[in-house]
């Protein structure tokens, strides 16, 4: 670390060096910004930069008919954390100015900077569902009940259909959008009591062994760390330092990539300016840095994060083996949805991710596998060569891990004994305690 008294010295010199490198030459315009940033926002990739409709299909197979639904929904796209806004208020006009005054960008650049201003003013806004995210969820449910034909009874009825939400508001009105979708109009929709620590939706919250030793322990990511310390990140931080015009450190740039990805999940045929100060090489990084993070904390980085979602799908089999209602919806969060992927086996790669990973090919990339209003649905048939389950994820169906490589339709008892003995073996509150040592898995 250099000491204090240096630092306005040595970005003195980091400033006259730029000036001097940039004197006399036309800066060029970052070319097709949207493309930079398609699909590679991490968690805040809004839904319709992974929807392909050309790959959506009718879930009517002959022979069979729709039986039982089960799914899981992550809220729409949404507004910041409170911490997220104030620094926006904060951090970010004195970075625009700097780049007002110094940066490395075009005229058309420079101007839309000029005009930019933070669009939230109040921390109170914080994870609001924003209008794109009660899009998503409406769209959703009108491609579902465009797919499932008449399968899915057109009119409400408790008997028929369970919906629930997570204790948040865009959990609430995500699930209300889709209703709204899936009906064609505004039913009136018996909910259960929302709960924060739901044992279903959100089981993780009521697991303090993975709050403590993983969520909340800075030892648990420390691969990202490394990441974020290495040549590779070192490069991205001296990049964007020369388009800003003056050093911008990790936590920044961090905060600029937050924005980018926000601004441009809010509104469609729009890319945030912030967006405009990174080239592949650098989103690529930023998103590499997200997957990893994830991947520690609530993916396969240890085995407690997905092992305890056999809560959740303690309840599928419970629904699809009983008298209870036939179709559920349950609408959740970003956390619920990569652990239940981790558990399934889903995008799992043949080796552990760490820093040293970037450059390889990998299957974890949560742009891709948890973007705003990610789903997660299976769908249960009786078919004429007995019972069988679909899996859909993004609504497009995928192989389920146990079942034959050859089909999409998996038999359902075989089904069942791939989970069964982690299901039945599912002690949620002994796993949890913390008295239990976690530091093999460490």
């Amino acid at each position: 670390m250099y000491p204090r008294w240096l630092l306005p010295l040595i970005n003195c010199c980091f400033l006259l060096a730029v000036l001097s490198e940039v004197q006399g030459q036309a800066q060029h315009c970052t070319e097709k910004p949207w493309e930079i940033v398609h699909r590679k926002l991490a968690t805040k990739t809004p839904y319709r930069h992974i929807l392909r409709d050309d790959e959506l299909k009718p879930l009517h197979l002959d022979g069979c008919r729709v039986s039982r639904v089960w799914g899981l929904f992550r809220h729409g796209t949404r507004n910041p954390s409170a911490k997220v806004i104030e620094r926006m208020n904060s951090d970010l006009p004195q970075i625009k100015d700097e780049i007002l005054q110094h940066g490395r960008l075009c005229r058309k650049e420079l101007a839309l900077f000029e005009r930019w201003q933070p669009r939230l003013r109040n921390p109170e806004e914080e994870k609001l569902l924003v209008d794109e995210g009660a899009d998503e969820l409406e769209h959703i449910g009108r491609r579902f009940r465009q797919r499932y034909r008449d399968s899915l009874p057109e009119v409400y009825n408790k008997k028929d259909y369970f919906f629930k939400f997570t204790k948040t508001e865009r959990a609430e009105n995500s699930a209300k959008n889709f209703s709204i979708g899936l009906f064609g109009r505004q039913e009136d929709i018996e909910f259960p009591e929302a709960l924060h620590k739901d044992p279903i939706l959100r089981f993780y919250k009521l697991c303090e062994r993975w709050r403590l030793n993983i969520k909340k322990n800075p030892d648990a990511v420390r691969e990202v760390d490394l990441f974020y310390d290495s040549k590779v990140m070192k490069e991205v931080i001296s990049k964007i330092s020369k388009k800003v015009g003056t050093f911008v450190d990790a936590e920044s740039i961090h905060l600029m990539y937050q924005t980018c990805a926000f601004e441009t999940a809010w509104t469609k045929k729009y890319v945030s300016p912030w967006c405009f100060l990174f080239d592949k090489a650098s989103i690529k990084a930023l998103e590499f840095g997200e997957d990893l993070e994830y991947y520690m904390i609530d993916g396969y980085g240890y085995e407690l994060t997905y092992k305890q979602a056999c809560n959740a799908f303690t309840d599928l089999f419970k629904r699809f083996d009983g008298e209870l209602e036939p179709f559920t919806f349950y609408f959740t969060h970003s956390g619920t949805l990569l652990k239940a992927l981790a558990f399934l086996g889903l995008y799992r790669d043949d080796f552990r991710l760490t820093h040293r990973d970037f450059e390889r090919r990998r299957q974890w990339r949560v742009s891709e596998i948890d973007a705003f209003a990610s789903n997660l649905v299976f769908t249960k048939y009786e078919c004429t060569n007995g019972s069988q389950v679909l899996l859909t994820h993004q609504e497009k169906p995928i192989h389920i891990p146990g079942c034959p490589r050859d089909s999409l339709l998996c038999d359902y008892n075989l089904f069942k004994e791939s989970f069964s003995e982690r299901i039945e073996t599912c002690a949620f509150e002994a796993m949890c305690l913390l008295n239990v040592p976690i530091n093999d898995e460490l």
